[in-house]
């Protein structure tokens, strides 16, 4: 009861809405540690909604179990580790959503089905005791300088939560130390001006200054302060925000987190036997057909023929979105050559299979995806099945092919959008030019039956698994349009914005934000009455 009072006390604080930005995730904590308390069932929120704890990582979900994820967020310097959806893993200071009953997060962990991982849209979280109280810490005076960093690694940032709510305009150091405060981080900086980060480590890349004079930009709301300059950071830190006993600490309590497996099984091998023998191997898609930075693409299906070429490309298409949003920066970047391959992919269904013989291997060897990891091929042998009693000994091999996992459920829908891309002359975006080249993304038909059946009929393809996008009720297309744009804005301002303050484009960085925030204007207004009448009437409508 007092840990759930305690992360009671945490949710109550917790009421400023970061924005996770581009992280780098350290490596778990292998060695013993005092355990984490478990704290209850909470809220996951809904798809679309804000998750209970702030950073999704990125482990592997498939074996999961709660050592491996409090594991990781030991190591990452987080306070909370919470799994949901039989092995999620998530991390975070403090916990933005509603206490449940315990029944309702009873999904069984993927890699120990004996231990609970949340529900479809719950969360199981457990709290690092060697943490101070939240709750204590209440006046930023806890925040002391420690002078001017730099911001301009390419591993990612200095610090990982950009404070997207707050208003740049208005930002003084104040404002920027009580977010950090009221969502428990332990670092705090101000940057370029206007701009205010949070986090629980400083990124990998960073470094005190050599020259702190280039910290030299006064703070929009106080023209006293100063915050921070170009790729230059004002740092804060907090002490009493961080863990008394990091990684690394030897644990006063004699239990321990269990380190995740270094080891797999292998297969099993044949023995002599008189019966005959069968080796099955068996080929699993690649689960990262294509990695950008953090993101990784679901696998496009097999094709045979210019239909199906074009669904693959489709589904290919439809993973944009996720990528700007999932990738991290300045790794975002290399998002426009998997757009170009999803290009090609058009191209090649349009072409070649128009013209004859075509198939995924023959793309790929022309057109192969870049840093992800190639199918898996498993054997596995035993007994052949037989009614047939015999003495000899034979052997036979059958292969089979796992069918690749769709990016959502069939039918596949159109990646042709309800929603309208604005133009505008003097800033130079119209339809097929957006700014940066950051399309709108996809809002179409809800591919999911039971959803659609329900009254969801459009969805927000902003997720590589569509069942996570949001989905509307007809009435609340407008809806689907404005999130739309605000998606398209968050990828202009964190991809194409930070790429012109880094050099990475030709236009400057305030006439990229100028640009960016032009055409999120210009879009809601282009968008305000969209009805999608004619579309999507039935669940087949706008799919291949």
């Amino acid at each position: 009861m007092v840990a759930i009072k305690s992360v009671a006390a945490i949710a109550a604080l917790s009421f400023i809405n970061t924005a996770q930005a581009w992280y780098n995730e350290l490596p778990s904590c292998l060695t013993p540690f005092d355990p984490f308390v478990y704290s209850g069932c909470y809220d996951n929120g809904q798809v679309g909604q804000k998750e209970a704890l702030s950073l999704r990582t990125d482990l592997d979900s498939q074996n999961m179990t709660v050592e491996i994820c409090v594991a990781h967020c030991k190591g990452n310097d987080y306070r909370l580790a919470g799994l949901s959806y039989y092995g999620v893993c998530y991390c975070g200071q403090t916990v933005s959503t509603a206490l449940l009953p315990e029944d309702q997060c009873s999904f069984p962990c993927t890699g120990n089905s004996s231990e609970t991982c949340g529900g479809d849209t719950q969360v199981n979280i457990w709290m690092d005791p060697t943490f101070p109280p939240l709750a204590d810490q209440t006046d930023i005076s806890e925040y002391v300088p420690v002078g001017c960093w730099t911001d301009d690694s390419s591993d990612g940032k200095a610090l990982f939560y950009r404070q997207d709510t707050l208003e740049s305009a208005a930002m003084t150091t104040e404002t920027c130390l009580q977010a950090c405060l009221a969502g428990g981080f332990p670092f705090a900086g101000t940057e370029y001006g206007g701009e205010c980060y949070c986090g629980v480590v400083i990124g990998n890349g960073t470094d005190l200054a050599t020259d702190a004079s280039t910290c030299n930009m006064a703070c929009n709301g106080n023209s006293s302060e100063i915050c921070g300059g170009p790729a230059r950071l004002s740092l804060y830190v907090a002490k009493d925000l961080q863990s008394l006993e990091p990684c690394g600490t030897p644990p006063e309590s004699s239990s321990t987190i269990t380190p995740p497996p270094t080891s797999t099984t292998p297969p099993p091998t044949s023995t002599t036997s008189s019966v005959p023998v069968c080796t099955s191997t068996s080929v699993t898609p690649s689960s990262c057909e294509y990695k950008v930075g953090k993101w990784c693409s679901n696998p496009i299906p097999e094709w045979t023929d210019k239909k199906s070429c074009l669904v693959s490309w489709s589904q290919c298409a439809l993973q944009s979105t996720s990528c700007f949003l999932k990738a991290g920066f300045p790794a975002a970047l290399d998002c426009f050559e998997y757009a170009t391959w999803c290009g090609e992919l058009d191209l090649y269904c349009l072409t070649t299979c128009a013209a004859g013989s075509c198939s995924k291997p023959s793309f790929t060897k022309k057109y192969p995806p870049k840093g992800g990891l190639p199918p898996t091929t498993s054997t596995f042998t035993s007994a052949c099945p037989s009614t047939i009693t015999t003495t000899t000994k034979t052997k036979t091999t059958k292969t089979t092919t796992t069918t690749a996992v769709p990016t959502s459920s069939c039918p596949v829908p159109t990646p042709t959008g309800i929603c309208t891309q604005p133009t505008n002359k003097k800033y130079g975006y119209s339809p097929g030019h957006p700014v940066g080249g950051i399309p709108l993304p996809v809002v179409t038909c809800n591919n999911i039956k039971a959803d659609f059946n329900s009254g969801n009929v459009f969805k927000l393809y902003s997720d590589k698994d569509s069942h996570k996008c949001p989905s509307y009720t007809r009435p609340h297309c407008p809806n689907a349009c404005e999130d739309a744009c605000k998606t398209q804005f968050q990828q202009c301002e964190s991809v194409y914005t930070e790429g012109c303050k880094t050099g990475k484009f030709g236009q400057s960085y305030k006439d990229a934000d100028a640009a960016c925030k032009a055409q999120y204007t210009d879009c809601l207004a282009v968008n305000k009455n969209v009805k999608g009448s004619g579309h999507c009437t039935t669940w087949s409508d706008g799919c291949y």
